[in-house]
């Protein structure tokens, strides 16, 4: 009976049906269950994993970026979870700040829905990140660079105040660093170390066989111990790789540029997200905030290549032309484009003759579609632009005996959407409330019968978001005369239509939020 009285009085006790359940947190891992009946305690059976390890702890998460990082937040200040031991690893310098200077801006950025708002507001990084460096957009213009079709969205239309807010990266990592740091007594954060190797040794104490939990080895020889392991590594997860998941997929043959843009107009408020479809991959302008936009251009790579070495002001002239003129004139400007990204024509004036077609062409569909031209580009920061290749993949399963996979480990899209980083943070949420539920009912947090739920909570939108994502492009890909009539006359019909573009106003906020379901935190 003392060994129940002393269970029963530690902050690290659930209870599971007649049983009580103690995760030790002091020394090895140690788990103690104590049968009780009306007559007071009748056993006490405790199996001890051995005593060589140098940490232990709950949940182990590999990978410090923004959704491992949300993840832990949300473990840390929940009251349901708060107990819980937390390791989190990151390779990179999480710590490190990014830059207060209001012309200083990442080429990195995300477009973040009222869902993961929610959620980052619910572990108190969303106040954490600037005001002046999360811009919410209320307008949004799509439109095919091969046919007529134009589609304009207002949120205004919808009875909401914004469709999104695009934020840099490196401040939502900024502001969930300082969350963790506030809960440093919950989340031990491995800081710049890697993960040299991950393994699996069956172990016994007290004659009781002990149940194989993975074991982490940092390369500053640092060995940690988890209950449960989260892969939130990206998309070559050693934690997949561990759990011998396959990832299924393909690549793109495209690369994502990017890069930071400073517009002609400072006075406007910027708050319309721009995004052109050709057949060789979409082209967005997402704003920043008032005279500041941020570029994302899929493209094949070779011309990614070249496109990232042009000189500034032509890469500008490049990027205005891919906005604001026809077709046929990118085509020329982009085959005037030499390997290492000398050209041999003069884009400017090449540039110019198309761009008052275009407006012409823009103007007399305006009556109806109410077609507006993005603002000009007048420069690009230095040593912003980048390249990355672009892909979908998704893995075989999301959980496996101690082990979850979150974010690009579980899955990557193509950014077209901007989706990747929500589809993240649903993870993180549903994962989040698995975790929970499993300790409020005395589970063991990281046996498989425990994680399923989120597995089946986000393996069908998570998959369902990356075919939809991947058959607009290919839609949009697609030079094909029947289908670029087919594109115009349904792009048309849903900007004419004021009851469809409310109903996919509000399916399209659906499908952004990525079926999640309220956090309940």
């Amino acid at each position: 009976m003392r060994s129940a009285l002393r269970l029963a009085s530690s902050p690290y006790l659930t209870q599971r049906g007649h049983s009580l359940v103690r995760w030790d947190h002091v020394g090895p891992p140690q788990l103690t269950l104590v049968a009780r009946t009306r007559h007071g305690s009748r056993g006490l059976a405790t199996a001890a994993a051995p005593g060589s390890i140098d940490k232990y702890y709950d949940i182990c998460i590999v990978g410090g970026g923004n959704v491992g990082s949300s993840l832990a937040c949300a473990l840390a200040t929940s009251p349901y979870t708060q107990s819980l031991k937390i390791a989190l690893i990151e390779a990179g310098d999480l710590l490190k700040r990014p830059s207060d200077d209001p012309n200083v801006r990442s080429n990195r950025v995300s477009s973040i829905t009222p869902a993961s708002q929610r959620f980052l507001a619910e572990v108190g990084a969303w106040e954490a990140i600037d005001p002046a460096r999360r811009h919410r957009f209320s307008k949004m213009q799509i439109w095919d660079s091969n046919s007529s079709g134009l589609v304009n969205f207002d949120s205004k239309e919808a009875g909401l105040e914004q469709i999104a807010w695009i934020v840099e990266n490196n401040h939502i990592q900024a502001a969930l660093a300082s969350v963790i740091t506030d809960h440093s007594s919950a989340i031990t954060l491995f800081n710049q170390r890697k993960v040299a190797s991950i393994s699996k040794a069956a172990s016994e104490g007290d004659g009781a066989a002990v149940d194989a939990w993975p074991q982490v080895q940092l390369d500053d020889g640092t060995t940690l111990w988890a209950r449960l392991l989260v892969g939130a590594d990206g998309g070559n997860s050693k934690v997949r790789e561990f759990a011998q998941i396959e990832s299924i997929g393909w690549d793109y043959n495209q690369k994502g540029v990017v890069a930071t843009l400073e517009l002609e107009d400072h006075t406007d408020a910027n708050e319309t997200a721009w995004q052109r479809y050709m057949p060789t991959g979409p082209i967005a302008l997402l704003p920043l905030g008032p005279g500041y936009s941020s570029l994302v251009w899929s493209i094949a790579p070779d011309l990614a290549n070249r496109i990232i070495a042009l000189p500034p002001r032509e890469f500008l002239e490049l990027v205005n032309a891919a906005f604001h003129n026809p077709l046929q004139d990118i085509q020329f400007l982009i085959s005037q484009i030499q390997p290492d990204g000398k050209t041999t024509c003069d884009f400017e004036a090449e540039a110019w003759w198309g761009r008052e077609r275009a407006q012409a062409s823009l103007d007399n569909r305006a009556s109806h579609t109410e077609g507006k031209l993005p603002p000009r580009i007048v420069s690009v920061a230095e040593k912003s632009r980048a390249g990355f290749p672009l892909k979908l993949r998704n893995s075989v399963r999301y959980v496996d005996d101690r082990v979850a996979l979150i974010g690009d480990a579980a899955h990557t899209i193509h950014p077209q959407a901007g989706q990747g980083l929500n589809l993240g943070f649903s993870d993180a949420q549903s994962l989040y409330r698995t975790i929970k539920d499993g300790v409020q009912t005395g589970q063991d947090i990281g046996r498989i019968h425990a994680l399923l739920p989120y597995a089946q909570e986000r393996y069908v939108p998570d998959l369902a978001m990356l075919l939809a994502v991947d058959r607009i492009g290919k839609l949009f890909g697609d030079e094909c005369e029947v289908v670029r009539g087919a594109r115009a006359f349904g792009l048309g019909a849903t900007n004419t239509v004021s009851p469809i573009k409310v109903g996919l106003h509000f399916l399209s906020r659906r499908v952004c939020n990525a079926w999640t379901a309220e956090s309940g935190m």
